[in-house]
């Protein structure tokens, strides 16, 4: 292992016990284009999905279609749900028809899909420990 591959390492490792939190991996499948992907992430079940009302976000732009990796670090062990959509008019809102169902691609942790109404946190509550980090989530559109 050259030195810098072993500095590198050090470093990585001593920042995992400094840290209280892990890394939280999201990967996003059934990309079809490249525009931006919202993600937000719920640790409070009554904020569950309101758009004023999320913990962390984050906006990517995938580099690929098909499927994408996105990570969210320093996130404490515990009980979450995860909403994202793809913002393919970059208007950073989620557009909907006149019955309010999405009409860009979205989805939610457990690949929950909702029929009649936006969902609640039990029925996308993921629980986020040190032996289940990883999180599909399949774009619905």
């Amino acid at each position: 292992m050259s030195y810098l591959k072993y500095l590198l390492v050090t470093f990585l490792l001593i920042i995992s016990f400094c840290s209280d939190g892990q890394e939280l991996v999201i990967k996003v499948t059934n990309i079809k284009v490249k525009k931006p992907i919202r993600i937000a992430l719920y640790n409070v079940p009554s904020d569950f999905p309101k758009e004023d009302k999320k913990w962390k976000e984050k906006e990517v732009i995938p580099t690929e279609t098909g499927s994408f990796l996105i990570s969210f670090v320093d996130i404490p062990k515990g009980i979450y749900a995860i909403a994202l959509f793809q913002d393919n008019n970059q208007n950073q809102k989620i557009d909907t028809n006149l019955i309010g169902y999405p009409t860009e691609p979205f989805g939610f942790s457990n690949n929950f899909k909702p029929k009649f109404s936006a969902p609640d946190f039990n029925d996308c509550k993921i629980d986020f420990n040190s032996n289940t980090n990883i999180f599909t989530i399949n774009l619905l559109d």
